[in-house]
């Protein structure tokens, strides 16, 4: 155990100020960051496959806290394993999160906060997302990749060591680019993940992808990699709702095994300058009239 991390990080309370620490630490420490090597430092004496459907991941340490076993999903592997691991670190370190969690699939991109199960929940997602893709090192690797590209989010997923999955969430929360993912099977959207500037999507979880999509047309299974950029209507993604004019749509689209589909849709800045500008036109072209 090193007990001189365990000193400081009694002084932190949030996620963030405890990744912060945790770093200043391991000023050494590069992408994938070794988050076993970090369970052992502050007291995690175990780290066990549990047999369940049930749950991905779970918790259990001593009544004080100062020490505890972490379990996960028997079968979980890769980024999904090293997630696991460090959401459940997150419990163990955030000082007001209970000893014994046990933790779902749902559990595990929970990003409300409505209850205190969902806040729990939530900051040991922030945790997770924090320690294992740190926003200095992951804003800068993206900036040296350029604008949003399947494959660079796939670079990035390896260079980290984690799920796709993760690494899309943690790139909508800290890219500048506009954009938006949409993860399917078999045609049919899961979820969506969108940056906060991306207009809002006319399709959400369990929709079928829009037949006038790049998507929705692919069919070819033994496409190897991302597909080339498609220019789309933005009518066929966008909902319109509280514009006249949608910008144009950039798309590109990757074909996974046994259905699993991950769509990236991009919005070059001009394209919303431009239509920006094409409402604001329109606005100034209606007629007004004295009642």
């Amino acid at each position: 155990m090193n007990d001189e991390l365990m000193m400081d990080l009694a002084d932190c309370a949030a996620p963030e100020s405890i990744i912060s620490c945790i770093l200043r630490h391991h000023p050494d420490w590069t992408a994938p960051v070794p988050i076993e090597d970090l369970a052992r430092s502050i007291n995690i004496i175990d780290i066990l496959e549990m047999e369940t459907e049930e749950f991905e991941g779970g918790l259990t340490t001593d009544p004080d806290k100062r020490k505890g076993v972490i379990l996960y999903k028997a079968g979980t592997k890769g980024g999904r394993r090293r997630f696991t691991i460090a959401h459940e670190i997150g419990h163990f370190l955030i000082p007001w999160h209970k000893g014994d969690q046990r933790c779902t699939k749902k559990d595990m991109s929970e990003r409300r906060i409505e209850t205190l199960v969902q806040k729990q929940e939530t900051e040991a997602n922030r945790f997770a997302a924090g320690i294992l893709m740190p926003r200095p090192w992951f804003v800068s690797d993206m900036r040296k990749l350029g604008d949003a590209d399947v494959e660079h989010v796939k670079s990035l997923a390896r260079q980290y060591g984690t799920s796709v999955e993760a690494t899309v969430a943690r790139y909508v929360e800290l890219t500048e680019d506009c954009c938006a993912f949409v993860f399917s099977k078999d045609g049919v959207i899961r979820y969506t993940r969108a940056t906060k500037d991306f207009p809002p999507l006319s399709v959400r979880s369990k929709h079928h992808l829009p037949e006038r999509s790049l998507s929705g047309r692919s069919s070819d299974r033994t496409q190897s990699g991302p597909s080339e950029w498609a220019e789309i209507q933005g009518s066929v993604w966008l909902t319109g709702e509280g514009r006249s004019h949608c910008p144009k749509v950039l798309e590109q689209t990757l074909l996974q095994r046994d259905g699993y589909q991950l769509t990236l849709l991009f919005i070059a800045p001009d394209e919303i300058d431009d239509a920006e500008e094409m409402e604001a036109l329109e606005e100034s072209w209606t007629p007004r009239f004295r009642r």
